[in-house]
């Protein structure tokens, strides 16, 4: 009995740096919920970036203007039907 009782003694104090004991202080309660912010921030970032990157496979790639393409052909550009004296 001597022995289950500092058992019990010796696990408490070996779990009292941890656990539920570190909610019992102004500063465990702020570290705490600290933890929390800092997981859903990074979790929130990693959800962005997946949605982000998963939005620009399906876009497609913006094609860059070309040169203008000039002819260097040595017949008339137009052509008209009629009277040329205007």
């Amino acid at each position: 009995m001597m022995r289950f009782i500092l058992l019990v003694l010796l696990t408490a104090l070996a779990l009292s740096g941890t656990g539920c004991s570190s909610y019992l202080t102004k500063t465990g309660r702020q570290q705490a919920s600290y933890e929390r912010y800092v997981r859903r921030q990074s979790a929130g970032r990693i959800k962005n970036q997946r949605k982000f990157l998963s939005s620009a496979k399906n876009q497609p790639i913006p094609s860059t203007p070309s040169e203008p393409q000039t002819s260097l052909s040595t017949g008339p550009e137009s052509v008209t039907s009629g009277d040329e004296s205007q």
